[in-house]
């Protein structure tokens, strides 16, 4: 899925931060590389979604390193994990997840967000519970399809949970909107423009794999009054 679909080169990943859910504080943290420092975004920042990728992250206590992965569109696509030493391991989520410890499978959701008085184009980083709030979320709206255009999302709230002795926050995502200022639009289509760009070039390929037969249209989903958050755009 993807607001638009410009076809020219990229270079640098065009995030200007990238989002993991702090379970503990319910708040959205990322790191400062300029001050050096994790900081945080509040929990109910409206963002758009503009595109969504497969990737996986960990952590390695053998290496004491931190494990990532390349960015993929289908389930099915080859994964190469690495540290800080190289490459860890290649293989499809299916073949890996058993094999490499301390990993996880990371939904990466490009979107704009408001932040502060303006608009930027961040990366969420969902796994752990995050991932399955987000699972959960888009079943609810009827699939990622209908999460395209106009759509605002928020975290409207954070439940606890528990596994095992484990005691932690999980987000609930909520549609708060669905229309944008025409600023917000246009700084959206800009910024959609911007990333297809950058995953053209990184992905090496024209277009994201297609569906082998065009899907029946599923019913609209309704949503008769949308979770409020403060002005979200």
């Amino acid at each position: 899925m993807s607001r638009t679909k410009p076809r020219s080169t990229g270079s640098s990943n065009p995030a200007t931060k990238f989002l993991q859910w702090n379970t503990k504080a319910s708040t959205w943290e990322f790191y400062d590389k300029e001050a050096q420092e994790s900081r945080t975004l509040p929990q109910d920042t409206g963002f758009i979604v503009l595109d969504q990728l497969s990737t996986a992250k960990g952590w390695d206590d053998r290496n004491n390193s931190a494990i990532w992965a390349n960015e993929v569109y289908a389930p099915g696509d080859k994964l190469t994990l690495r540290n800080k030493d190289g490459i860890v391991s290649i293989g499809t989520w299916a073949e890996l997840k058993n094999n490499v410890q301390g990993v996880k499978f990371t939904k990466s959701v490009y979107a704009m967000a408001k932040v502060g008085e303006g608009y930027e184009l961040v990366n969420f980083q969902l796994k752990g519970c995050a991932l399955t709030a987000w699972i959960d979320f888009e079943d609810k709206a009827g699939g990622s399809n209908k999460l395209e255009g106009d759509i605002v999302v928020a975290v409207t709230d954070a439940v606890e949970d528990r596994k095992g002795a484990v005691t932690f926050n999980k987000p609930v995502f909520n549609i708060v909107s669905n229309t944008l200022s025409n600023e917000a639009a246009l700084q959206a289509d800009k910024m959609d423009g911007t990333l297809q760009e950058y995953l053209s070039s990184y992905l090496k390929v024209e277009k994201p794999p297609e569906d082998k037969e065009e899907e029946e249209s599923e019913p609209e989903v309704v949503y008769s009054e949308p979770a409020v958050v403060a002005d979200p755009f």
